[in-house]
């Protein structure tokens, strides 16, 4: 190693100056505390002697103090290793590399010395010395110089956050100097694009003189804020210029802004791509105008050779079928490039459930005039075997059991079997769906099912039956369901205490019955959505012209909207409303209204408990109208396995009339019936499982306080 730091080479000429170089060079090696030459004069020349004293190799390294962090935890972040060469430069690297471990924990009062003791071996232990001190968190972050932005929008920008009641939950309040680094990026960035192109923003300022109590405080120069002035375009224009403006949407004498700007690029590059340029380029262009405070622009265009799909080659299906991805696609091979249809065909690719990931990934093609595309999917699970176990006061424990696949033989056909067992409980539902009846873009399914109740103490019933669905989607985000059933019901057992509905349902009946169902659904992801929404709307009509011996029309209106949070957190809203009006003299079948309470409207409440009751029996007696509205706060609890916390609120009833308050009634719509809980929510690897506890916030006599809901399953 020595050798090859130097120049010198014997044979070689001798000189002075390069003896000097090669010391140097020596020394620079690092591995040596000392270095020397000794030259002789020999009867063949000079003989030149390198004298070295080699610095002490590290044994061992000793961590002291720790009492907060392991220290294996502290080890891993440590760089030196027993038997290299000991350098004093890295030991004080690494006591900072454990500094900044202990800073990412909070403890912002660590001091970290080191200490070397020398053996006689010419080797050294080094020790690094460790004073922890109290953990603490960011109490305030101030701004100087903001005039023209609050200090409120600011931090909003930041990834360092101050201290707040959730900061146990959402993990801010800490102290990163590397985040807060790149926050002085981000404000940077924020300012220029509110116009403040000239702005400055120093280095913050940490006060740590108590360090449970950090102090940052941030300095900006905002400038002068700058407006838009000229916006043109030049280069490869395709159309008309009043054509290209009326794709953009900043204007002259807005604020500049580079997302604005970037935005636009995007449209642009958008609308020529759906013409085939998929390699267009356009280049945002300014020219500054100090005097006046404006930014004029020019947007230059070069949009290069068209091009169309050559192959379409779809990997990663081990299970689905080439066609049923391929029928998602909304392009064919030999079609012209089209953005807005590759961003379509995947996001219909990923709505199908079928998949965890969809990548398109496009190629040249054989020629500069055509382009190759790789559809690439990871197939999720769509087969499910699944249990759950609920609980009541009607027949304490009850069991279901279904198996299930959104794509059954890889066809992309939709089947399930489900089973629910009580003691007094016995249903079972088979269901079929092919989403492209005969190859067109239509669904076409039924369902076969029996339900046997007896459970009521005035009343049991069976109810056998099935229907046949067809839907279409009209739209992107829209679709249309329509249904026909047709079902046996026998009401038995009818005691003298029964209601007198109930007694006017004695015996068997048939419901014959025509249904319609609108769905809008803008949901970002399948499985987990965290922005968008999704709502339904479904009206039915039972005899009349259908026939039957139940007539009656029932409506149901739901929503549900989801909100990206801070911190990776997801606020669900949820409403749903219903009705049933019977006709003609009839009255609404038992089987038919509705039952609030339970895991899917009032949690916190047993099953139908949230409405009527029997003041009798104080069983649930269904109701003609129901309101649910459900809150839900969705906290990340665990990325890597996928664990979910939820707390809620639910409120809704069942009632009759909006208003009564005749003796013995619901009391119409309000009060309505309030809980709350928390909840679980785990895709495991046994499948995902759902658990509730909600409490009843105001029980009345004979109800239970809370309420323990579990459901349970696994993929296949």
């Amino acid at each position: 190693m020595i050798r090859g730091a130097i120049k010198s080479r014997e044979g070689g000429p001798f000189s002075p100056d390069q003896i000097r170089e090669d010391l140097r060079s020596i020394f620079a090696l690092g591995y040596f505390s000392d270095v020397q030459v000794d030259i002789q004069t020999e009867p063949r020349g000079k003989e030149v002697v390198f004298i070295v004293v080699e610095k002490p190799s590290i044994k061992e390294i000793l961590i002291t103090g720790n009492q907060k962090l392991k220290t294996e935890e502290i080890k891993e972040k440590v760089t030196l290793v027993p038997r290299s060469i000991l350098s004093l430069e890295k030991v004080k690297e690494n006591a900072e590399l454990i500094r900044s471990l202990y800073f990412s924990k909070g403890y912002y009062g660590v001091k970290v010395g080191h200490k070397i003791d020398y053996l006689e071996t010419n080797e050294a232990v080094v020790t690094f010395q460790i004073t922890e001190g109290p953990k603490g968190h960011i109490q305030k972050i101030t701004f100087k110089g903001n005039q023209n932005i609050k200090a409120k929008e600011l931090k909003k920008v930041m990834t360092t956050k101050e201290d707040t009641f959730w900061s146990f939950i959402t993990h801010t309040g800490l102290l990163d100097e590397e985040t807060l680094k790149n926050d002085i990026q981000l404000l940077s960035a924020y300012y220029y694009d509110h116009g403040f192109i000239s702005v400055k923003v120093s280095e913050p300022k940490i006060d740590l003189k108590n360090p449970k109590k950090i102090q940052i405080e941030i300095d900006i120069v905002e400038g002068f804020q700058y407006r838009l002035g000229t916006i043109d375009f030049k280069g490869d224009l395709v159309t008309t210029k009043a054509d290209l403006f009326r794709v953009i949407k900043i204007k002259r004498n807005d604020v500049y802004q580079n997302s604005a700007i970037r935005r636009d690029v995007g449209a642009l590059t958008e609308k020529f791509a759906n013409h085939g340029y998929a390699y267009v380029e356009i280049t945002p262009e300014t020219e500054i105008d100090a005097s006046r405070l404006l930014v004029n622009l020019t947007f230059t265009i070069e949009k290069k050779k068209r091009v169309s799909f050559e192959r379409i080659q779809v990997t990663g299906n081990a299970k689905t079928r080439d066609k049923v991805i391929r029928r998602e696609i909304q392009f064919a091979e030999g079609d012209l490039y089209n953005v807005t249809a590759l961003t379509k065909s995947r996001s219909r690719l990923r709505r199908t459930g079928y998949f965890k990931e969809v990548d398109f990934i496009t190629s040249p093609g054989s020629t500069d005039e055509k382009i190759n595309l790789d559809v690439k999917v990871d197939e999720a699970p769509t087969g499910a075997i699944s249990f759950g176990i609920g609980y009541s006061s009607i027949e304490n424990v009850i069991g279901t059991a279904a198996i299930s696949d959104r794509n059954l033989f890889g066809l992309g056909y939709q089947a399930s079997l489900k089973f629910r067992l009580g003691a007094e409980t016995r249903d079972a539902k088979l269901s079929f769906t092919d989403p492209y009846f005969l190859g067109y873009p239509y669904s076409a399914g039924f369902d076969l099912y029996s339900e046997d109740v007896e459970y009521f103490d005035t009343y049991n019933y069976k109810l056998v039956g099935g229907d046949l669905r067809f839907g279409k989607e009209l739209t992107e985000k829209l679709r249309a369901d329509a249904m026909y059933k047709l079902e046996s019901v026998d009401v038995f057992n009818v005691t003298p205490s029964a209601p007198a509905s109930i007694k006017e349902q004695r015996g068997k009946s048939i419901t014959s019955a025509v249904s319609t169902t609108f769905t809008w659904d803008t949901r970002n992801d399948y499985f987990a959505p965290s922005s968008g929404a999704r709502h339904t709307f479904f009206i039915q009509n039972a005899g009349g012209p259908l026939g039957g011996d139940n007539y009656f029309v029932k409506g149901v209106l739901e929503a549900s909207w989801f909100f990206p949070l801070p911190a990776n957190l997801v606020f669900n809203v949820r409403a749903k409303g219903g009705s049933i009006w019977p006709y003609s003299g009839k009255t609404v079948p038992v089987y038919e209204q509705f039952y609030v309470g339970g895991l899917y409207s009032v949690r916190g409440f047993e099953y139908g408990m949230a409405g009527p009751v029997s003041p009798l029996t104080r069983e649930p007696l269904g109701a003609e109208k129901m309101v649910v509205f459900n809150y839900e706060l969705i906290v990340p609890l665990s990325r890597e396995i996928g664990l979910k916390g939820a707390i809620f609120f639910d409120a809704g009833k069942g009632f009759n009339k909006v208003k009564d308050d005749a003796p013995g009634t619901d009391g119409g719509l309000f009060p309505l019936r309030t809980a709350a809980g928390v909840g679980i929510r785990w895709f495991s690897p046994f499948g995902p499982i759902h658990i509730d506890m909600g409490w009843n916030l105001s029980p009345k006599e004979g109800e239970k306080s809370r309420v323990f809901d579990f459901t349970a399953g696994t993929v296949f």
